[in-house]
């Protein structure tokens, strides 16, 4: 899905960096990798031996529902690092809005729902970055081609509610929209994807920007009735794990179980299926920078 060069994953020590900086039900088998990286040290969790996970399965390929059993990327990710936690999984079903709210009321242990990282929300809980990716335009199609953030200017483009994007867009992207003799950029939220998809079609908005392995995906379902129209990514982010803020020893622990599932292979397997990048320190440097 992306068209820039694939970089190094990034190292333990940079996870730790940017801890520092911070910054529905599925079961994975307990167990320990067969490496000595992967037997990390057992995590306290708000039910033992369980590790309660947010996420808002309504955003494939990363976040989904097959029948009532979580699937997508962030699912297999967290199997395979309880796998190496010795744990079992718990997926809490949570919309995107709530579920940064979900972990401060301690509604789970661990937010796995590509959660971009970002200074906001550096504040609010601890990250351990896991990939990075960025954003995709969505047109309904035979509408005019919008390639770049910029050409959103003057137009109403629909987002998912507390996203990023959901910021930047009538923040500093407008900001540049005025500079340069144009109209700001007009956003609406909405609940979920799919519900900003289908404003899309119904001419509500005149484009949709969202993740670009999510844009990919709602090209294919749509059957062509929408046109992902931007060819290079917009916004390149880092994506984060989040925990509750102050909650060292299980950012520690997943730390320690990302180390393991890179030693494993596992990590690279994920990424490859998934057609996803590492972290590049660059761009979580960049995404802590900014939102």
């Amino acid at each position: 899905m992306k068209n820039r060069k694939r970089i190094a994953a990034l190292t333990v020590a940079a996870l730790a960096a940017a801890l520092a900086l911070s910054a529905c039900g599925s079961a994975s088998s307990p167990g320990t990798g067969a490496n000595d990286v992967a037997k990390v040290a057992t995590v306290k969790t708000l039910t033992p031996g369980v590790l309660a996970v947010g996420s808002d399965l309504t955003y494939p390929p990363y976040d989904t529902l097959n029948g009532n059993a979580p699937a997508g990327f962030d699912v297999d990710f967290m199997n395979a690092m309880a796998t190496e936690l010795g744990v079992k999984t718990n997926f809490i079903n949570t919309r995107f809005a709530q579920v940064v709210a979900g972990i401060q009321a301690n509604r789970y242990d661990v937010i796995a729902s590509t959660l971009y990282v970002s200074t906001a929300r550096s504040k609010q809980v601890d990250f351990v970055p896991y990939f990075d990716t960025g954003n995709s335009i969505l047109v309904a199609a035979g509408q005019p081609a919008l390639a770049t953030a910029q050409s959103l200017c003057g137009k109403t483009v629909g987002v998912v509610t507390a996203t990023v994007i959901a910021t930047i867009l009538p923040g500093s992207e407008s900001d540049k929209c005025k500079a340069n003799g144009k109209q700001p950029i007009t956003v609406k939220q909405y609940p979920t994807d799919p519900e900003a998809t289908q404003a899309l079609l119904a001419h509500q908005v005149d484009a949709q920007m969202t993740d670009a392995a999510v844009a990919k995906t709602v090209v294919g379902k749509t059957n062509g009735a929408v046109a992902m129209t931007s060819t290079k990514l917009i916004y390149p982010v880092a994506v984060g794990l989040a925990v509750r803020k102050g909650n060292t020893q299980l950012a520690n622990g997943l730390t320690a179980g990302l180390a393991a599932m890179k030693a494993s292979g596992a990590y690279a397997k994920l990424l490859k299926q998934y057609n996803l990048d590492p972290v590049d320190p660059a761009v979580l440097a960049q995404s802590l920078a900014q939102g």
